[in-house]
Protein backbone atom coordinates (compact mmCIF):
# COMPACT_ATOMS: atom_id res chain seq x y z
CA UNK A 1 0.00 0.00 0.00
CA UNK A 2 2.80 2.47 0.85
CA UNK A 3 4.28 2.03 -2.36
CA UNK A 4 1.14 3.23 -4.43
CA UNK A 5 0.92 6.01 -2.43
CA UNK A 6 4.52 6.90 -3.41
CA UNK A 7 4.04 6.04 -6.71
CA UNK A 8 0.95 8.82 -6.89
CA UNK A 9 2.93 11.89 -5.46
CA UNK A 10 4.36 13.57 -7.97
CA UNK A 11 7.71 12.75 -9.57
CA UNK A 12 10.46 14.46 -8.24
CA UNK A 13 10.12 16.37 -12.37
CA UNK A 14 6.57 18.01 -10.67
CA UNK A 15 7.75 17.92 -7.38
CA UNK A 16 5.66 21.19 -5.50
CA UNK A 17 8.13 23.65 -3.26
CA UNK A 18 6.16 22.63 -0.04
CA UNK A 19 8.89 20.26 1.78
CA UNK A 20 6.00 18.05 3.00
CA UNK A 21 6.11 15.67 0.23
CA UNK A 22 10.15 14.94 0.23
CA UNK A 23 9.01 14.61 4.26
CA UNK A 24 6.47 11.97 3.59
CA UNK A 25 8.33 10.30 0.76
CA UNK A 26 11.99 10.68 2.77
CA UNK A 27 11.49 10.45 6.22
CA UNK A 28 8.36 8.22 6.55
CA UNK A 29 8.33 5.93 3.73
CA UNK A 30 11.78 5.36 3.74
CA UNK A 31 13.11 6.45 7.02
CA UNK A 32 13.47 3.61 9.41
CA UNK A 33 15.88 1.43 7.12
CA UNK A 34 19.47 2.78 6.30
CA UNK A 35 19.88 0.35 3.46
CA UNK A 36 16.92 1.86 1.45
CA UNK A 37 18.25 5.18 2.36
CA UNK A 38 21.51 4.25 0.57
CA UNK A 39 19.77 2.40 -2.25
CA UNK A 40 18.10 5.51 -3.05
CA UNK A 41 21.15 6.91 -3.06
CA UNK A 42 23.07 4.74 -4.91
CA UNK A 43 19.70 4.82 -7.67
CA UNK A 44 20.40 8.77 -7.58
CA UNK A 45 16.78 9.51 -6.26
CA UNK A 46 18.47 12.41 -3.71
CA UNK A 47 22.36 12.75 -2.90
CA UNK A 48 23.84 11.41 -0.09
CA UNK A 49 27.10 12.65 2.46
CA UNK A 50 28.34 10.52 4.98
CA UNK A 51 28.83 12.44 8.17
CA UNK A 52 30.51 10.44 11.31
CA UNK A 53 29.70 7.15 12.00
CA UNK A 54 31.09 5.19 14.78
CA UNK A 55 31.71 1.34 15.02
CA UNK A 56 30.56 0.39 18.89
CA UNK A 57 32.66 -2.11 21.12
CA UNK A 58 30.83 -5.34 20.60
CA UNK A 59 28.23 -4.66 22.85
CA UNK A 60 27.10 -0.85 22.12
CA UNK A 61 25.09 0.41 19.32
CA UNK A 62 26.04 1.64 15.52
CA UNK A 63 25.54 5.33 15.28
CA UNK A 64 26.17 8.43 12.85
CA UNK A 65 24.60 11.09 11.07
CA UNK A 66 24.28 11.79 7.61
CA UNK A 67 22.85 14.66 5.32
CA UNK A 68 20.46 13.76 1.94
CA UNK A 69 19.63 16.47 -0.62
CA UNK A 70 16.66 15.81 -2.74
CA UNK A 71 16.07 16.58 -5.97
CA UNK A 72 13.87 19.54 -5.04
CA UNK A 73 17.32 20.94 -3.12
CA UNK A 74 15.95 20.71 0.02
CA UNK A 75 18.39 18.38 2.63
CA UNK A 76 17.44 16.43 5.61
CA UNK A 77 19.24 15.07 8.23
CA UNK A 78 19.05 12.29 9.47
CA UNK A 79 20.74 10.89 12.77
CA UNK A 80 20.55 7.03 14.34
CA UNK A 81 21.34 4.47 16.44
CA UNK A 82 21.23 0.88 15.77
CA UNK A 83 21.20 -1.60 18.41
CA UNK A 84 20.78 -5.17 18.74
CA UNK A 85 16.64 -5.35 19.11
CA UNK A 86 16.07 -1.52 17.92
CA UNK A 87 17.05 1.12 15.18
CA UNK A 88 16.09 4.66 16.06
CA UNK A 89 16.08 7.79 13.74
CA UNK A 90 15.44 10.86 13.61
CA UNK A 91 14.93 12.73 10.09
CA UNK A 92 14.96 16.37 10.20
CA UNK A 93 14.48 19.05 7.59
CA UNK A 94 17.53 21.33 7.12
CA UNK A 95 15.82 24.69 7.54
CA UNK A 96 18.56 26.99 8.38
CA UNK A 97 20.45 26.06 4.82
CA UNK A 98 17.37 26.86 3.13
CA UNK A 99 16.59 30.31 4.54
CA UNK A 100 19.93 30.63 4.52
CA UNK A 101 20.44 30.19 0.62
CA UNK A 102 17.27 32.36 -0.05
CA UNK A 103 15.61 29.14 -0.92
CA UNK A 104 12.71 30.59 1.63
CA UNK A 105 9.72 29.57 -0.86
CA UNK A 106 10.76 26.41 -1.24
CA UNK A 107 9.68 25.87 2.38
CA UNK A 108 5.64 27.16 1.55
CA UNK A 109 3.39 24.97 1.72
CA UNK A 110 -0.29 25.77 0.95
CA UNK A 111 -3.52 24.36 3.37
CA UNK A 112 -4.37 21.94 0.22
CA UNK A 113 -0.78 20.57 0.49
CA UNK A 114 -1.00 19.97 4.12
CA UNK A 115 -4.14 18.11 3.66
CA UNK A 116 -2.50 16.49 0.75
CA UNK A 117 0.27 15.50 3.12
CA UNK A 118 -2.21 14.13 5.91
CA UNK A 119 -3.93 12.07 3.37
CA UNK A 120 -0.75 10.20 2.58
CA UNK A 121 -0.36 9.48 5.89
CA UNK A 122 -3.90 8.03 6.50
CA UNK A 123 -3.89 6.03 3.04
CA UNK A 124 -0.23 4.99 3.66
CA UNK A 125 -1.85 2.21 6.73
CA UNK A 126 1.56 2.63 8.45
CA UNK A 127 -0.35 1.93 11.67
CA UNK A 128 -3.17 3.66 14.29
CA UNK A 129 -2.69 7.43 13.50
CA UNK A 130 -3.38 10.05 16.14
CA UNK A 131 -2.69 13.86 15.62
CA UNK A 132 -2.66 16.54 17.63
CA UNK A 133 -2.25 19.73 16.87
CA UNK A 134 -0.39 22.58 18.77
CA UNK A 135 -0.31 26.11 18.70
CA UNK A 136 3.41 25.64 16.53
CA UNK A 137 2.45 22.90 14.53
CA UNK A 138 0.58 19.71 14.70
CA UNK A 139 2.02 16.40 15.37
CA UNK A 140 0.93 12.65 14.11
CA UNK A 141 1.73 9.80 16.02
CA UNK A 142 2.16 6.82 14.09
CA UNK A 143 2.08 2.89 15.77
CA UNK A 144 2.47 -0.01 14.08
CA UNK A 145 3.52 -3.63 15.50
CA UNK A 146 7.18 -3.28 14.84
CA UNK A 147 7.65 0.90 14.25
CA UNK A 148 6.60 3.77 16.15
CA UNK A 149 6.97 7.71 14.59
CA UNK A 150 6.19 10.64 15.45
CA UNK A 151 6.14 13.35 12.60
CA UNK A 152 5.98 17.12 13.79
CA UNK A 153 5.32 19.56 10.92
CA UNK A 154 5.71 23.45 12.38
CA UNK A 155 4.11 26.27 11.04
CA UNK A 156 5.00 28.51 13.72
CA UNK A 157 5.81 31.21 10.84
CA UNK A 158 2.11 30.75 9.17
CA UNK A 159 1.82 34.12 8.46
CA UNK A 160 4.47 33.46 5.61
CA UNK A 161 3.69 29.89 5.23
CA UNK A 162 6.81 28.41 6.02
CA UNK A 163 7.12 24.60 7.29
CA UNK A 164 9.44 23.01 9.31
CA UNK A 165 9.22 19.74 10.43
CA UNK A 166 11.36 16.20 11.65
CA UNK A 167 9.93 12.47 12.28
CA UNK A 168 11.53 10.51 14.73
CA UNK A 169 11.21 6.74 14.17
CA UNK A 170 12.02 3.56 16.32
CA UNK A 171 12.05 0.36 14.76
CA UNK A 172 11.65 -3.17 17.11
CA UNK A 173 14.39 -5.64 14.86
CA UNK A 174 12.16 -8.51 15.40
CA UNK A 175 13.24 -11.53 16.85
CA UNK A 176 11.63 -15.53 17.02
CA UNK A 177 8.91 -13.75 19.51
CA UNK A 178 8.30 -11.35 17.16
CA UNK A 179 8.62 -12.40 13.35
CA UNK A 180 5.71 -14.46 13.62
CA UNK A 181 3.46 -10.97 14.13
CA UNK A 182 2.18 -9.13 11.34
CA UNK A 183 4.84 -6.31 10.25
CA UNK A 184 3.59 -2.92 9.51
CA UNK A 185 4.63 -2.88 5.96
Amino acid sequence: MVAIIVMSLPTPRMASACPLEDMFRFCIVYGDRLDILHQGAAQGRWALYQGDKRTPPLSGPFTGNELYTMPSGLQFFVSYQNYTDLFSSTCSLNFAAATIKKEVDALRCSPPELADFEAALSAASLGKLTKERRPNGATYLIEGHHRWMTAFVSNEDAAQGLVNGWVETSVLHPDRTTAARPDIR
